[in-house]
């Protein structure tokens, strides 16, 4: 199975495996089976990782996203291009390993008509397409090369037995027997006429119930006076006759040519590729097209990761760790604990005290060995996040850590998992949108992590001005984004369609939420918050002594109550304002939001109003005149 299917993130970005590592990003690519364009596979964008080549398309990405592990990659072909053929890397997958024995054997994939004569109850590896066998045609002919008459082949003879030793007719008027080359060139020729016609012609027959077509009859015929043209002059004979009244070859019937025009041509003489080539096992060849550019980058980097074939660390052991002996050196293999006795065991303080010598050595080791030089680095970034990690791990259990320090070691283990940077996208005309794009997809993902929680934290709702911040914060001052990329970035969500939208206020104020967030949500959980009776500990500006009206809120309160800050709380309750579910009360302790109750209040004086008057005109029907 070489097509896998994709799965992708909430950013529709493929979802990478532990230890995989993003390499390489091209956009504007097409799929090829073979020499075939694959449908709904056209307009996509390549991303090459450590272990997997994926494809995900622009329409119904979850639909249309394959992925191709590079162990399954045998080798890999470059096409330059050519005029308006764009360049191509071709993929070879690996041969099964059940078919390994017959690719050291290989069997012709058509069979041959001898094939049978040898071994006819011969068994195969796999299902062999057999060839039609020699069609027999009484029209046959071949021209003689010295008086150029056309002379019949006789309907016995086969070109593929024939040899020097098979007796030849001669010529009919010049007496002159032909070359065995001539008459097999004449009878091939003959047949792959006659197979393709058969061919159609059983075609007919089978769908010939299904087809509704003419009678065969030209424009002013009629059945008395249709003619049938000979296969082999095109003369029209008349339709009683069996052989052609000028070269004498046999006639086709009726219902032959009706079953010939009943044939219907298809839209290409190629071969159909199926709808769905995810675990097609069938599949020879996968190529990349890409139209974009970016595909000598992508093509280096796909080997480089071939040669390092870093997917075989995921079922490797782990390496060995160092082992401090008792005179304060390290074990080496020969002198391993095991062999040379059971180590003691050793307890209480003395324990932990050597249990911390043994991480502060192994860190230093690590750190000694992973900045050495750019190599090491990427080699040993595994081990450097996982030290980091647990940093960030003892120090927020440490309550004698200062929150400065605690916030910088968070920082720099944030900052060791880089989203995409600008080295890993094409150079293409569109490399600045396809960084867009990806800058985008790399944001929803950051807001969308369930273990960051950025939007939770901040009530469903941030502003992108602060979003910027924090962002730009975890990448520890690498690849730092820009305000109007940012902005950009935002900008596309809509056009992307991911889970995060970006919303402008009436006083311009840009902020971030969920798609799923919409304004009655927030003003529906406004309203029942206020309808709440208050406190005891808030102010009664009102002199009401009961809570018939609810509570009153300002922007403060609103933003304590729903996690957001002051500005975005202000902006939200200003909205609600304007949609009539909310009113303004100004008091000298600032502005409050209450429900707005003078709508319904409005309606109960109307009503009341109403059946005043039909009591009065009552009245006045009631008193006499």
């Amino acid at each position: 199975m070489f097509l896998r299917q994709l799965d992708l993130t909430t950013a529709l970005r493929p979802s990478f495996f532990k230890d995989e590592t993003l390499l390489f990003v091209q956009a504007g690519v097409g799929l090829y089976e073979g020499k075939y364009k694959i449908p709904d596979y056209q307009d996509g964008s390549a991303y090459l990782t450590s272990h997997r080549v994926c494809y995900v398309a622009n329409a119904q990405p979850r639909k249309f996203s394959v992925a191709i592990d590079l162990k399954d990659i045998e080798r890999t072909e470059f096409y330059a291009g050519f005029l308006k053929s764009s360049p191509k890397i071709t993929l070879f997958p690996k041969p099964p390993k059940s078919t390994q024995q017959a690719i050291r054997n290989p069997a012709p994939k058509h069979a041959l008509p001898s094939d049978t004569l040898i071994s006819p109850t011969r068994s195969s590896p796999r299902p062999l397409s057999q060839s039609p066998g020699p069609l027999r045609d009484g029209n046959a002919t071949w021209i003689c090369p010295i008086c150029g008459l056309s002379n019949g082949i006789p309907a016995n003879f086969d070109p593929y037995t024939a040899n020097e030793f098979t007796p030849l007719l001669p010529c009919q008027a010049c007496g002159i027997k032909p070359s065995l080359v001539h008459i097999n060139k004449a009878a091939i020729a003959a047949m792959s006429n006659r197979s393709s016609g058969a061919v159609f012609g059983s075609l007919g027959q089978a769908r010939g119930s299904e087809i509704p077509y003419g009678n065969g009859l030209e424009q002013g015929e009629t059945n008395s006076t249709r003619r049938n043209p000979c296969p082999r002059c095109t003369f029209k004979n008349h339709r009683s006759l069996h052989t052609c009244e000028m070269c004498g070859a046999s006639l086709t019937t009726s219902s032959q040519q009706q079953q010939l025009m009943a044939v219907e041509r298809p839209d290409s003489p190629g071969p159909t590729l199926d709808t769905s080539i995810v675990g097609n096992d069938t599949i020879e060849t996968i190529k990349f097209s890409f139209r974009e550019g970016g595909v000598s980058t992508f093509l280096d980097r796909l080997k480089t990761a071939l040669v390092q074939r870093k997917w075989l660390l995921q079922s490797a052991p782990p390496v060995p760790q160092p082992v401090n002996s008792n005179n304060g050196g390290l074990l080496t293999g020969s002198e391993h604990p095991s062999r040379s006795g059971t180590p003691q065991r050793v307890v209480g303080i003395a324990g932990l005290e050597r249990r911390g010598a043994e991480l502060r050595q192994n860190n230093q080791a690590v750190i000694g060995t992973a900045f050495e030089d750019l190599e090491a680095l990427m080699t040993s970034a595994k081990e450097v996040i996982a030290m980091a990690e647990q940093f960030a791990k003892q120090n927020n259990t440490d309550s004698g850590v200062s929150p400065e320090a605690r916030d910088i070691l968070t920082d720099s283990a944030s900052a060791l998992g880089l989203v995409t940077t600008r080295d890993m996208l094409g150079s293409g005309s569109a490399s600045e949108t396809l960084y867009i794009t990806e800058l985008s997809r790399n944001l929803a993902e950051f807001l969308t992590d369930d273990r960051r929680g950025v939007l939770r934290k901040e009530g469903g709702i941030m502003s992108l001005v602060d979003l910027w911040a924090v962002f730009n914060r975890l990448r520890n001052g690498i690849e730092l984004i820009s305000p109007l990329d940012f902005e950009k970035a935002a900008i596309m969500w809509d056009s992307l369609n991911l889970p995060i939208r970006l919303r402008r206020f009436k006083s311009g104020l840009l902020v971030v939420q969920e798609r799923s967030r919409t304004d009655e949500k927030t003003i529906a959980a406004l309203v029942a918050w206020l309808k709440q009776p208050q406190n005891n500990d808030w102010p009664q500006a009102t002199g009401l002594s009961d809570n018939q009206f609810g509570r009153g809120a300002t922007a403060q309160e609103a933003a304590e109550r729903f996690g957001w800050s002051v500005g975005v709380a202000t902006e939200e309750l200003e909205m609600a304002e304007e949609t009539g579910a909310l009113c303004r009360d100004q008091c000298l302790d600032g502005t409050r939001f209450w429900q707005n109750l003078f709508a319904t209040a409005s309606k109960e004086i109307k009503s009341m109003q109403t059946k005043d008057e039909m009591g009065f005109d009552e009245l006045k029907r009631e008193l006499p005149n």
